[in-house]
């Protein structure tokens, strides 16, 4: 394995972990502890910590220390709302022209969700779910375009995602809400499915606004 592959799957690895909020947000992280974990030198430590700082995962105060990006409540709520003024227009196209085989693929994946939070599992197990789940209309709309640079609001949208999923863990009022969305697709209640989608993906901030100004609030700028 070359020394620059070895590379790209450490920041890989240290991007998932960051993501699935193994590193809590403002948590210190320094090139000493990486290169010593990873058994690397500094060199590509340091270009390890440039790429995670250019995605916004790491932040340096200059002459101190490198730590985990906060959270920014105000980049958080316009991603949702950008996500919501799209999604809530693509899962009513979805529902006009949504194939039967799109709709098994609904269902199996909520089959999935149902079977996995009866486990022991890890919350990003049911996150890639949801994801997965939520793409099909994208993809099925020919849409994915859209969802990829949704998803590339990872550093902001996707920890606060995680962080509603690992502190609520309410898990099965999620997967109703789920359940919820795939009948007004079928029966094509647009009224009903606008209004549900809308709320849906609103739903983390009215779990963890009370949180945020406590608790959490160290994860926030």
């Amino acid at each position: 394995m070359s020394k620059q592959t070895n590379t790209e799957l450490i920041a890989k690895e240290l991007e998932e972990k960051i993501l699935n909020l193994e590193y809590k947000p403002g948590q210190i992280i320094t090139e000493h502890e990486i290169s010593n974990k990873y058994n690397i030198s500094r060199t590509p430590c340091r270009d390890i910590f440039q790429k995670l700082k250019s995605e916004g995962l790491i932040d340096y105060i200059p002459f101190k220390s490198n730590f985990i990006s906060l959270l920014d409540f105000e980049i958080i709520k316009q991603s949702i709302f950008m996500r919501t003024t799209l999604e809530k227009e693509i899962i009513k196209q979805f529902a006009t022209t949504a194939t039967p085989k799109d709709l098994l693929y609904l269902e199996y994946n909520l089959q999935l969700q149902e079977l996995l939070i009866k486990t022991d599992f890890m919350p990003n197990e049911f996150y890639k779910l949801d994801c997965e789940f939520h793409k099909i209309w994208f993809n099925a709309t020919n849409n994915l375009f859209i969802w990829e640079q949704i998803d590339k609001a990872q550093a902001q949208y996707k920890r606060f995602r995680m962080l509603d999923i690992v502190e609520v863990r309410n898990f099965e009022a999620i997967v109703e809400d789920h359940k919820a969305l795939v009948f007004f697709i079928k029966n094509k209640d647009y009224i009903n499915l606008d209004e549900h989608i809308i709320s849906h993906l609103n739903s983390g901030i009215k779990r963890l606004k009370e949180k945020i100004s406590s608790e959490l609030s160290l994860y926030f700028k």
